[in-house]
């Protein structure tokens, strides 16, 4: 049997070898080798394999048959590896038991599956260099395929090469992006010429093989076809002729004739083993067994030289398979996956006959429809989402009542959600009639509805979701209590998102219905329910002893009920006026997501803790934070969608018509509250470049039209903004605000804050004092950037009260504070009062780091106190790689210990 030669490959495989020679120097890459059939993918697959002889091999293919079974590629895998287990830290060795069914235990998400992958290999790659070749990648199933994209992305530092072979498939191209591709052509003519001349064993007329490279394309697997299919007259003849060769759907016609040829058992045989798919020559046998054919009929298929049967069935090429299949009739078709169930069952394999059963299926089966589901649960069992969605899916269309199927379709757009897939959620929903669901089930399809327009970021979806989410938590009722609650909560985040433009609700309607459901159950759920329906409808003393009692909650309750909150466990910190809690608690948050693999939530903490960084005045943490989410994104292969913090932008001083159009075009499509947050930010840039009646006419509109706690540090900027252009009687209003805020809440930041606006509108004989008690009420909180901005301002009286030295002192404190937070622009209204002051300060600027974002972060990480473990955990890279990070940022911060690096990188 003649494989499809190497030809024509030579760029193709000094591309591979250095791939193979980085793993065994300890510098890891991954390939992607696409292509249509025949253009000698598996070929290349099997030279590197050759290649690799100081390297641990490990080969892995997809099989149709399993492509719906979790993590089956994944378990084959780990097999290889199983000896490097024990050595895991404990979540990703359960994370991996679990996913492969050896354990049970809370099914774990995709990324935590990924992450101790990537360490499994990492830890076996330490004692001989790994290649992985993963053949037919279309075929593997969808968690496999993910996670094994996953790790590619992540490889740095490891002695691990992969390379994956696959026809053009956009699940494949998705699960794999940001892995580099190398797609595959024919060969050139003279390439054509050596093939054919080697094969026919004549040597070729130069007509001859420019009309064989333009009809075949050079396709090496169908020049193999013509040759052995005809003698080089044949083969000039046909040339000549211009006949088509056989590429392509022809190709696939040109192996279906020659299945047609023959006979009738050595046919039914071969759709046996097309059918099995996996290649167990055991099955394949006992099947055709019971089928009652003839036992010579593999050998008829081997002289043929369609397949060679040895300890596994396997098919010369993957066009052959699927032509055996494809023109088989439904009869024949649906007899061999009947018999191959039975077999599969015999043998213990429960998940292929079940597969089979389905795919015997010539209609409504409720038996079957119920056996496809218990398969759906077990994915479930091990957190195989993306395969619980496909096979309910399956189940909704073999189950005969009406009710069942729409029931089905819900569990599997549920399913379909949980692993990320929106657009395939919304089109599973897209055949339910919604009017028949029972309430509780009806309940469940809006919750998932609203929440894909959420994921696509749809515009209508976000104006409505709160409404659909009231209507979800009616839904749910007295039958749901936690499932109504739960949609409350969801519907105070669509609230959030669309501020006032949210359709069909007020936020008083919204606040009633909070505390209503609040009543519906007890526990966190009503405690925080309860707190915002307060904050919602009460005076703000009334509110501040429920938000407290959240506030509590949130910091006591276990980490998976934290992560539950993660949407929304900022609201009762900045509803009383405590940014540090609001940090604490989000950054937390943030440690559990990525520790549990919660990469979805980990991304949406990470952009609130950026922005509550820059409501603590601390710019380069939220740029911190959103280097961070990027590189979670990187991570998951979103590495093109950006992950942009308008009002960051405008501190950072982007300009002003970029984080304008950013912001408008937010709010064009549904994220009001993002917009509120940089139209914020470009006063507050107003107010650090003494723009004073501009910012004044930003938060003017912000300030009359607030959205409960969104708005409350926009006072105080409007505040100095309106004392110092001349709107005072505005300012004193917003200040007595402010002042029975600071009164109820009695938080450090708002009593400072009340203090600011004070010192802002008071005499110059009383000013004084309420700048100092601002700065005692800051020390007490690690408001970094606040604190620098009120010596700032403080500096600033004191010149102007001809106090020279005293302005200095505090001047030159506000300049370091505010340059190591980041917030330039203030930093260098500092230095321009400094200058007045006859000093020649430094360029207020934060020193440029010479790291890039990625070893910044894991910098801050180490500096923090975090171990290469935990530091690899947080980014989803390996131990490995953490090492090679610090060693190079050690370097180029001229450090030799932590220490150091935490004096370096001078965390505030």
């Amino acid at each position: 049997m003649p494989p499809t030669p190497l030809l024509g490959r030579a760029d193709e495989m000094s591309r591979l070898r250095a791939l193979v020679s980085g793993a065994r120097n300890g510098a890891a890459d991954a390939l992607l080798l696409l292509g249509d059939p025949g253009v000698g993918k598996s070929t290349l697959l099997a030279e590197v394999q050759r290649l690799s002889s100081n390297s641990r091999v490990l080969p892995l293919a997809g099989f149709e048959a399993e492509s719906d079974f979790a993590y089956g590629g994944l378990q084959r895998l780990g097999r290889m590896l199983g000896a490097q287990l024990d050595g895991l830290p404990p979540r990703q060795r359960d994370a991996l038991l679990i996913a492969a069914g050896l354990s049970d235990g809370e099914p774990p998400t995709r990324p935590l599956v990924a992450l101790a992958s990537l360490s499994l290999l990492a830890s076996a790659s330490e004692a001989h260099p790994l290649v992985i070749l993963v053949d037919d990648a279309q075929h593997l199933d969808a968690e496999s395929l993910g996670v094994l994209g996953f790790v590619a992305r992540r490889l740095s530092a490891e002695s691990v090469a992969m390379i994956f072979a696959a026809r053009d498939d956009e699940r494949v191209q998705l699960a794999l992006a940001g892995v580099p591709s190398l797609r595959l052509a024919g060969l050139p003519a003279s390439e054509v010429a050596e093939l054919m001349t080697r094969l026919t064993g004549a040597a070729l007329d130069p007509s001859v093989v420019a009309a064989l490279v333009a009809s075949t394309g050079g396709n090496p697997l169908a020049l193999t076809e013509l040759a052995l299919e005809a003698d080089p007259q044949r083969l000039t003849l046909t040339a000549m002729a211009q006949s088509p060769a056989p590429i392509g759907r022809r190709l696939e016609a040109h192996y279906t004739s020659r299945v047609h040829e023959l006979s009738t058992d050595a046919r039914m045989w071969l759709l046996v083993a097309a059918a099995e798919s996996a290649g167990d020559a055991g099955v394949v046998r006992a099947a055709s067994a019971r089928l009652g054919l003839a036992a010579a009929a593999s050998g008829e298929l081997e002289a043929q030289r369609l397949v060679e049967v040895r300890d596994a069935v396997r098919f010369r090429h993957p066009m052959i398979r699927a032509a055996v299949y494809n023109s088989a009739s439904d009869v024949d078709r649906r007899a061999v996956h009947a018999v191959l169930r039975v077999e599969t069952a015999d043998r213990g394999f429960e998940d292929f006959s079940a597969w089979h059963a389905a795919a015997a299926a010539a209609g409504p089966d409720a038996e079957l429809a119920e056996e496809l589901v218990g398969l759906a649960d077990r994915a479930a069992t091990r957190g195989g989402l993306s395969s619980r969605a496909r096979l309910l899916a399956r189940a909704a269309e073999l189950s005969p009542e009406p009710r069942q199927r729409d029931e089905r379709l819900v569990a599997a757009s549920e399913a379909a959600i949980g692993s990320g897939a929106a657009r395939l959620a919304l089109d599973l929903l897209t055949g339910v009639d919604i009017d028949a669901l029972a309430p509780v089930v009806r309940g469940r399809f809006l919750f998932v509805r609203a929440m894909s327009g959420l994921f696509l970021g749809d515009a209508s979806s976000l104006l409505s979701g709160a409404t659909m989410m009231l209507a979800a938590a009616d839904s749910f009722g007295d039958d749901a209590p936690q499932l109504q609650q739960r949609a409350l909560l969801h519907a105070f985040n669509f609230a959030q998102t669309a501020e006032h433009m949210m359709a069909s609700v007020t936020v008083e309607e919204l606040g009633r219905r909070f505390e209503r459901g609040a009543r519906a159950a007890p526990g966190p759920y009503a405690v925080l329910l309860r707190a915002l329906g307060s904050l919602t409808l009460d005076p703000y003393d009334v509110a501040v002893p429920r938000l407290r009692e959240a506030q509590a909650m949130l910091e006591s309750v276990d980490d998976a009920t934290l992560l539950e909150f993660s949407f929304c466990s900022v609201v009762p910190a900045i509803g009383l006026w405590d940014p540090d809690a609001a940090a604490r608690v989000l950054g937390r948050t943030a440690r559990v997501a990525r520790e549990t693999g919660a990469i979805r939530e980990a991304d949406a903490v990470l952009w609130v803790l950026s922005a509550v960084e820059l409501t603590r005045g601390n710019p380069a943490r939220a740029g911190n934070h959103m280097d961070q989410a990027a590189e979670l994104r990187r991570a998951v292969g979103y590495a093109d969608e950006q992950v942009v913090n308008a009002a960051l932008l405008a501190w950072m001083g982007a300009p002003e018509a970029t984080v304008q159009q950013i912001a408008d075009a937010m709010a064009e499509a549904g994220w009001y509250g993002v917009w509120r947050m940089a139209a914020a930010a470009l006063a507050i840039g107003d107010i650090a470049d003494g723009r004073f009646p501009e910012a004044y006419a930003r938060l003017s509109s912000l300030v009359s039209r607030p959205f409960l706690h969104t708005g409350f540090h926009q006072l105080t900027e409007f505040v100095e903004a309106a004392a110092k252009s001349g709107h005072r009687d505005e300012a004193e209003v917003v200040a007595e605000r402010v002042r029975r805020f600071a009164q109820d809440c009695a938080s450090p930041w708002a009593m400072a804050m009340a203090e600011r606006c004070a010192a802002l509108l008071a005499e110059d004989v009383d000013a004084e004092r309420h700048y100092v008690a601002s700065l005692h009420h800051l020390a007490a909180t690690g408001m970094v950037g606040e604190l620098g901005r009120a010596q700032l301002m403080y500096g600033e009286w004191l010149r102007r009260s001809r106090r020279r030295r005293d302005a200095r002192h505090h001047l030159r404190e506000a300049a370091e504070l505010l340059v190591r937070v980041g917030a330039a622009r203030f930093a260098e209204r500092a230095r321009r009062e400094l200058v007045a002051l006859g000093d020649t300060p430094a360029d207020a600027e934060r020193p440029a780091s010479a790291l890039t974002a990625q070893e910044t972060v894991i910098a801050q990480l180490a500096a923090d106190g975090a171990t290469n473990a935990e530091i690899g955990a947080a980014l989803f890279i390996s131990r490995n790689t953490v090492d090679y990070h610090l060693r190079k940022i050690f370097r180029k911060l001229g450090v030799s210990s932590r220490r150091q690096l935490a004096d370096a990188t001078r965390r505030s």
